[in-house]
């Protein structure tokens, strides 16, 4: 049988802040800016946390006291680059035997410049379903989210 190969999906941000800043805004301050409805629990998130350093957990939180898990950090490299497990399966369930990756560089353009290049990659892993085909654009508006909160 033959694999059918679906490209990354790639997004590529300016945002008008230090390298620095838009590192740790987007690792911690995930939850200040990731939407509450984007999340595979069973009921409303209220937090959506992740964990600083390589294999932190990176999970979400929610009404009934619940975590479920996203996946977890596979390279942290203050403030050049983060690269997370997306475990996350076709059918929006966790899968730990899933991975995913999700690439995130932070290259400084300036004193108070940063273009943030986001890739998601292996997404053929994902087997097809109903993620696939909403990714592309749910990844769009996450990362203007983000931009939106750095440069408020």
């Amino acid at each position: 049988m033959n694999k059918i190969k679906i490209e990354p999906i790639k997004k590529e941000i300016l945002v008008e802040t230090t390298q620095e800043r838009a590192f740790k805004v987007f690792t911690e301050k995930m939850d200040s800016w990731w939407p509450r409805t984007h999340h595979v629990g069973n009921c409303p998130m209220t937090e959506l946390v992740l964990e600083p350093g390589n294999n932190g957990r990176w999970f979400s939180k929610h009404e009934d006291g619940s975590e479920v898990n996203v996946g977890h950090v596979l390279t942290w490299d203050p403030f050049a680059l983060l690269v997370l497990a997306w475990q996350i399966n076709g059918d929006y369930k966790y899968d730990p035997s899933l991975i995913t990756e999700v690439e995130v560089q932070f290259i400084p353009e300036g004193p108070a410049k940063t273009r943030v290049k986001f890739e998601h990659k292996n997404l053929d892993r994902l087997g097809g379903g109903k993620a696939i085909e909403s990714m592309d654009e749910g990844w769009g508006l996450i990362l203007n989210l983000y931009k939106n909160i750095i440069e408020q």
